[in-house]
């Protein structure tokens, strides 16, 4: 799917816009700094997760002159059919999402329907700590086990339960009450990122290789949360007298990592600041480029303020990358003339100034 065209009101400090799209090349977004640049790729991010990546109050993003924002769009699928989406968001109120006119209940639909990919400067989280490396597994197990969602949900359910009888103090026997699920949404979770991992990990050391010039290869080991030569339940039972004092569930899959090294150090101690953001870049790219072979889905790729931090050789091969994911990619830019001489795919360039949208030429 891509996005034909795109639609806001009051979203920010975008008072209105309507953007006519290229759905397999790059979407240039440029203009100073404040002017509403990030506010359309948060738009695209929102309309497809319903959730900001810059804040969590949405209020917030309701223009200060409005009472509620909208994002319309409508969906290029393969076969060109257009399916019109769209999401509205009222102060004090729940989102009211549409998918080709029918009302839905849950922004997961929308969101299987429009894979947004994320590269902004929070995606360095990536190398900060397991939270955010969990997250990133997960968005692929999201797009490529259907499953996942629900053992996901289950397992957070099940486990707030045992931690509160934990912290409770209560009996054993009421404890254990919750072990057989916890046990099964734990199994299945781990399951399918395992999966999802071993299908990651060769398209991210290929992209990897392309990006970056490093005489050791870049190494990702997948660690489910516990010691994988014990089973989960033999897990729990050993570990019950210490989870009972601490109050909480030390092992499961709301543990899990990745460890991502380099000759056996961490690659953030390892690599320049630059380094890092290829890294980055090419592990968020490998997971659209999985995505596409294996459902034949391309995601969507947001990128704000890709230049910063690169030399024009890296700028470049991480266009080229881009380019031949043939996937449709919006990218901020405060000059235009950064991207002279590397785009050789579709290009359209759109300028905001003061919250007001316009195309521009190059």
């Amino acid at each position: 799917m891509a996005l034909n065209q795109l639609i806001l009101t009051h979203f920010r400090n975008l008072v209105s816009a309507e953007l006519e799209l290229i759905p397999d090349g790059f979407n240039l977004i440029h203009g100073d700094n404040g002017g509403g640049k990030t506010s359309l790729l948060e738009a695209v991010h929102f309309l497809s997760l319903g959730r900001s990546f810059r804040c969590s109050l949405i209020d917030r993003m309701v223009n200060n002159d409005a009472e509620k924002f909208s994002i319309f769009s409508q969906l290029r699928a393969e076969d060109n059919q257009l399916i019109p989406v769209g999401i509205e968001r009222e102060r004090g109120n729940a989102s009211k999402i549409r998918i080709a006119g029918s009302d839905q209940k849950t922004i997961a639909e929308l969101a299987r329907l429009l894979p947004v990919c994320l590269i902004n400067s929070q995606s360095y989280n990536l190398l900060e700590g397991p939270i955010f490396r969990r997250k990133y597994l997960d968005w692929g197990v999201f797009y490529l086990q259907n499953d996942f969602v629900k053992a996901w949900q289950r397992f957070n359910r099940v486990i707030q339960q045992r931690n509160s009888a934990l912290r409770n103090r209560l009996s054993k026997t009421e404890v254990e009450i919750w072990t057989p699920e916890l046990i099964e949404s734990a199994i299945l979770m781990d399951k399918a990122r395992e999966y999802t991992i071993q299908q990651l990990i060769p398209i991210i050391s290929e992209l990897l290789g392309l990006l970056l010039n490093l005489e050791a290869p870049i190494e990702i080991e997948y660690q489910r949360g516990w010691n994988p030569n014990v089973d989960y339940a033999t897990v729990l039972e050993h570990a019950y007298l210490k989870d009972r004092q601490l109050g909480y569930t030390q092992f499961g899959p709301h543990k899990a990592d990745l460890k991502i090294s380099i000759n056996q150090r961490s690659a953030k101690d390892f690599l320049s600041r630059g380094q890092q953001k290829l890294l980055v870049c090419g592990m968020i790219v490998a997971q659209g480029m999985l995505l596409w072979t294996l459902n034949q889905t391309p995601p969507i790729f947001l990128i704000d303020d890709l230049a910063s931090e690169l030399d024009s050789q890296s700028l470049s091969r991480i266009i080229g990358l881009l380019i031949r994911q043939k996937a449709q990619v919006f990218v901020t830019a405060i000059f235009p003339k950064v991207w002279d001489g590397f785009l050789d795919c579709a290009t359209k360039l759109f300028h905001v100034e003061h919250g007001r949208v316009s195309v521009s030429t190059r």
